[in-house]
């Protein structure tokens, strides 16, 4: 609940002169529902010295607020008070964690976020022995509510009595994080709740006048931001029959991975007695983390016919998309830069970041060539029998295991690993992906978690948000047959058919932007185009007609590289030249497209049928780009590009793309809501980080292969063997 702040208008009474001094930054720590009377000020609570500033005094609050506070909380608090004036360790330590409130900086029109969260760590650690209560620490936001002028007059908001009455608490907002609101954490006694601090502040700051606009500053609080060492402990999600479900099953692949590592290592040392293995061994060692390490890790490809330049195009893919996640959650958490970033943003240097969401595009595209390719050299060597059960069964086999994991560890594990004053969004996600499981375990998540109205690119409520991927993955593999096999079975038919089956999609795509008038893109400096955000992803974004463009435009790529496997295509000097500068170009017009109406001031409306075109095409033509690389490089017409895209160096991390991704947006997830202090962002600070994650998520990544996804897939290797048997033999049996 939002709590409107005070109006009083007339000077203060000496009273509360003394009890708040009121400097040029506001004092005003520990500001709880107290009710107690001018006798404490007769006690005399002494000036303090300048390194502690000044005391926090008990404030006399009207009636109608005092009466809803338990007097627990009013007799704690004055325990801490008078703690405090004796200078016992305890309470100075309280005092200090409290963050400071600069009540003119929290709203000053140029786009600069307060924040001041104190010490997280040292409040919730303070458990005195002498009193009944432990450090709470508390964060309060602020936002801003439009009032009447009329309402700036009388000594008291009747919103204020209205909301005292109410027993809901503050929630986060739909769609982006508190944090980007200013915020002020507070240490408190334990007893006392969000929502007495919250009354407690609504009373201390009134109405401002800024530039001319009356508003009335609200505070924001919620039990969910209030820890304590002993919710900290518990968490918000308990330790319940899946956790520790969760545990045994992790525990014992552990001990099976460390059983199989041993055996083979003491058994199977020499290499010619590996062909001696029985089945039940043979199954055992698909867990081995020595073999699956080596193959890990190994810069030989065990895949017939592999497309070289793939390895280099999924690494750099995989890190350009852990740069975006990671940008983007530090922009949309806390900073104290938050106006420089959005000003950044509009940057040419920075497009690639902040305009790179269709560089998991490439993915799609290569995910539906891989398709088209493999599946009609199987073909090839069947003859046209086209085992449909196998087909389904060996890629939710593949893909499944690693990525049940990672559910199951986010949705059971994840609260535990960390705390920090943003833990509550971390929570809330693992909530999210406990009730949406089964959507996810079934591939149907890209719709049934964002037809929440409150789903989008950053919500909790999305649940592990990355995953519309292997959603719209699996289901375009699900119809994949559809193009593959006519284009195989009768070329020339299946091929008119997948074509017009594009065209349609892509005229599909448009239908949003011109019905529903959503951004082309996200535009992150672009207000207009963020309020819009929800509709974005619930009507495009996460939708599988909007992603299936560039997996068609894979099935035909793979097809025409199956064709010509065995060719070399002879192309004059000069137009594989014009390929390449037509594809920089067409990568360029991507990537920029936008730039001229990145700043709302400036070009207050996007061009209606630039809005469409871009909206609707940017990707497949990211796709063409893409397409041409890979193109050019499996037949010799990529030069240096080709070098180094085919380097070996990329093999192992190749095999890990699937993995990190798995895992990356986690990891920042987590990283983020930890942190104990907003930051200032600079380029300097952000790439360093950047590395560290980088570094980090493969190291995990690695870990998560070895131990789940390679043993699966020695398994599906090891129960259903491919066919190796030259054409004719197939045919002989057929």
């Amino acid at each position: 609940m939002r709590t409107p702040l005070s109006l009083s208008s007339k000077p203060l009474t000496k009273v509360l002169l003394f009890n708040f001094f009121i400097p040029v930054i506001f004092n005003v720590q520990h500001i709880y529902c107290l009710e107690l009377s001018t006798s404490s000020v007769e006690k005399g609570i002494p000036h303090q010295p300048d390194w502690l500033i000044q005391t926090s005094s008990p404030n006399a609050l009207p009636s109608k607020i005092s009466e809803t506070c338990p007097w627990t909380c009013l007799d704690h608090t004055e325990q801490y008070l008078k703690a405090l004036r004796n200078r016992q360790s305890w309470a100075v330590k309280m005092y200090q964690s409290s963050g400071r409130l600069a009540e003119h900086l929290i709203h000053t029109g140029s786009g600069y976020v307060h924040h001041d969260l104190g010490f997280f760590d040292e409040c919730v650690s303070i458990y005195p022995s002498d009193v009944p209560f432990q450090g709470q620490y508390c964060t309060v936001f602020f936002d801003l509510t439009p009032v009447s002028r009329r309402q700036n007059y009388g000594k008291q908001n009747p919103a204020i009595d209205q909301s005292i009455k109410s027993d809901k608490e503050g929630e986060p907002k739909n769609h982006i994080s508190n944090f980007l609101m200013p915020s002020i954490g507070f240490c408190l006694p334990s007893t006392c709740s969000a929502r007495e601090l919250r009354y407690a502040v609504a009373q201390r700051i009134g109405y401002r006048l800024i530039e001319n606009v009356n508003f009335s500053l609200v505070a924001i609080t919620n039990e969910n931001y209030c820890y304590t060492n002993n919710k900290l402990s518990a968490h918000s999600i308990k330790f319940d029959n899946m956790a520790i479900g969760a545990l045994t099953g992790f525990g014992l692949l552990g001990i099976i991975v460390l059983i199989a590592t041993i055996h083979e290592k003491w058994n199977y040392s020499d290499e010619s007695v590996h062909s001696q293995k029985i089945f039940p061994v043979q199954l055992l060692h698909c867990f081995s983390a020595h073999t699956n390490c080596r193959t890990l890790f190994s810069t030989q490809d065990d895949v017939k016919d592999s497309l070289a330049c793939l390895h280099g195009i999924r690494v750099l893919t995989t890190c350009w998309i852990v740069l975006i996640h990671a940008a983007g959650e530090f922009i949309q958490r806390m900073s104290y830069t938050r106006n420089m970033d959005l000003k950044n943003a509009t940057r040419w240097e920075f497009q690639i970041i902040t305009n790179g969401l269709f560089a998991v595009d490439t993915f799609i595209l290569i995910s539906g060539m891989l398709v088209a390719f493999t599946q009609m050299r199987q073909l090839d060597h069947t003859y046209g029998l086209f085992n449909i059960k196998r087909f389904y069964l060996r890629r939710f086999a593949r893909l499944t295991p690693v990525y049940v994991s990672v559910l199951v560890f986010i949705a059971t594990l994840w609260p535990y690993v960390g705390t920090g004053p943003d833990w509550n969004y971390v929570q809330q996600m693992s909530q999210t992906v406990r009730q949406n499981l089964w959507a996810n375990l079934l591939y149907i998540n890209n719709y049934v978690t964002v037809a929440d109205q409150r789903s989008s690119l950053s919500n909790p409520s999305t649940g592990m948000i990355e995953s519309w991927y292997l959603a719209c993955d699996m289901q375009m593999f699900w119809v994949s047959p559809v193009f593959v096999y006519p284009i195989w079975r009768w070329k020339k038919t299946g091929l008119i058919w997948t074509s017009v089956s594009l065209l349609i999609f892509l005229v599909m795509s448009t239908v949003p932007f011109v019905v529903h008038d959503i951004p082309p893109t996200v535009l992150f400096s672009r207000p207009s185009a963020m309020l819009k955000l929800n509709e974005y992803c619930r009507k495009h974004y996460h939708h599988t007609i909007a992603r299936i463009p560039p997996y068609i435009i894979g099935i035909l790529l793979g097809w025409y590289l199956h064709k010509i496997k065995d060719t070399k295509i002879n192309l004059n000097k000069y137009l594989a030249v014009a390929g390449w500068i037509t594809a920089i170009l067409l990568g360029f017009t991507v990537i920029y497209g936008m730039f001229p109406y990145l700043d709302e001031a400036k070009t207050p409306v996007i061009s209606p049928v630039i809005h469409v075109l871009y909206g609707a095409f940017h990707r497949s033509a990211w796709s063409l780009t893409v397409g041409w690389v890979i193109f050019a490089c499996t037949q010799g017409y990529g030069g240096c590009i080709e070098m180094f895209l085919s380097s070996k160096v990329f093999l192992p991390l190749s095999r890990l793309s699937y993995a990190v991704y798995l895992v990356h947006f986690t990891f920042i997830k987590s990283y983020v809501s930890h942190m104990r202090q907003p930051i200032y962002l600079t380029e300097y600070y952000f790439f360093t980080v950047y590395l560290g994650i980088l570094l980090i998520v493969f190291t995990i990544a690695s870990v998560v292969s070895v131990v789940v996804e390679q043993p699966f897939l020695n398994a599906d290797k090891l129960l259903f063997p491919s066919n190796s048997k030259n054409p004719s033999e197939t045919k002989k049996k057929m």
